[in-house]
């Protein structure tokens, strides 16, 4: 009672914040729907989605598509927090499922949602515990289900009031699958009951089957290794080693943000090293050493045809880019030490022998020096990361089962 006073008090507050953000993005449906308005009717029961943003859609994405050919007569209802989410559920373009903004924590929106879409089940991608959202599902007899679960070190370290409404908000949850052992002890910690904990392992290393339709990139069948996603600093990083290792092999340069370019191509001139512009269209020659490639949408292209690939932002305080592509694809990948974003990732393909993190930038040079001498070695780890996530492949079948049996 008083966590629900105090959303009442807290109106003013969520309406105004909500305004300022809908002004921001542009989206009056953002403004409309997280108040409670502009829900379409709908006739037929669903199933509804939550993932908070643009992450958990894409984990997400690979589950979806299983349980629409498990729910052939159904229809989905995907909510965001966020605009940016919204925009990645419509690119995703999936068929029988709408978007909607979740209503924010007031029992007024919460109510009109339910009684517009009629959801039979929820699924809650990950970590979001809103205690009204929740009580209410249960009191329409609506199953909440959290999948990919897992808490954040703030949620374990909230004080006791806190802790307290997240527990009773478990207590209203059908179940609760567990990306790991360790978060299923968190939630333990947290207050949920052994009955409703299930280990199910991580969506992110599940991928949606799609063939790769476009050909790897050539650049004057020269190897080369593609360095992806790359931040500031790392660059400069990255060519003053490849001008001190010398090798044949050609150096990508993939930005995260093609338009930092001109401030790369700056800190490039003054290495005095030889570079090649991809949006330029410059022609690449033999003393080429860096090709910078700075364009959209063709990183895929690139790791497709290189001979190794080292994961941008991870040799700053950034916190990685995705390592799963380039492992997926069998390629021999390597990360710096600061791959905080993807600890799970990163620490599956270790257990594996998949990739190599390296320390520093000296520890690259060390590895890089012994690859070029002895390929062998690295190519290795290429191998046993596509086995390793091919292992993985299991996960989607234990999400199914679990949710199916709450139907």
């Amino acid at each position: 009672m008083i966590y629900r006073f105090l959303t009442i008090l807290l109106w003013p507050v969520f309406f105004i914040y909500t305004l300022k953000i809908s002004l921001r993005d542009k989206s009056s449906r953002y403004f409309l729907q997280r108040l409670g308005f502009a829900y379409p009717a709908s006739k037929n029961k669903s199933i509804w989605i939550h993932c908070a943003s643009v992450g958990e859609v894409n984990t997400y994405h690979p589950l979806h598509l299983k349980l629409l050919t498990q729910f052939p007569d159904t229809h989905f209802i995907i909510t965001t927090n966020t605009v940016t989410g919204a925009n990645t559920v419509a690119r995703h373009d999936f068929t029988r499922t709408s978007h909607c903004f979740l209503p924010i924590e007031s029992g007024f929106a919460i109510k009109r949602f339910i009684k517009a879409y009629k959801p039979s089940q929820c699924l809650i991608m990950e970590t979001e515990i809103w205690p009204l959202l929740y009580q209410l599902c249960h009191a329409n007899n609506i199953s909440i289900s959290i999948i990919n679960a897992r808490l954040s070190h703030r949620t374990l370290s909230a004080n006791n009031w806190i802790k307290s409404l997240y527990k009773t908000s478990l207590s209203y949850v059908s179940k609760i699958l567990c990306k790991s052992n360790t978060e299923l002890d968190n939630f333990r910690q947290l207050g949920a009951e052994i009955n409703q904990l299930t280990v199910a392992g991580n969506l992110k290393f599940t991928s949606v089957d799609k063939p790769l339709h476009d050909k790897p990139i050539s650049l004057n069948n020269r190897p080369y290794c593609v360095a992806a996603s790359t931040h500031n600093d790392e660059e400069v990083q990255l060519a003053t080693l490849w001008n001190k290792l010398k090798p044949e092999m050609l150096l990508v340069l993939v930005p995260r943000h093609p338009d930092r370019s001109k401030k790369i191509q700056k800190q490039l001139n003054k290495l005095k090293i030889k570079y090649t512009v991809r949006s330029q269209q410059q022609s690449l020659s033999q003393n080429t050493k860096i090709y910078l490639a700075d364009t959209l949408g063709e990183l895929t292209q690139f790791i497709q045809g290189a001979e190794c690939v080292f994961i941008g932002g991870s040799l700053i305080k950034h916190g990685g880019q995705n390592i799963l592509e380039p492992c997926r694809m069998g390629k021999p990948t390597i990360c710096g030490p600061h791959m905080f974003n993807f600890k799970d990732e990163v620490k599956l393909l270790i257990e594996n022998q998949a990739c190599i993190q390296v320390k520093n930038i000296s520890d690259l040079e060390t590895t890089l020096s012994n690859y070029f001498k002895n390929p062998e070695v690295l190519i290795s780890t290429g191998k046993k990361a596509k086995l390793a996530l091919q292992k993985q492949s299991t996960i989607l079948d234990t999400y199914i089962s679990e949710i199916l049996s709450l139907t």
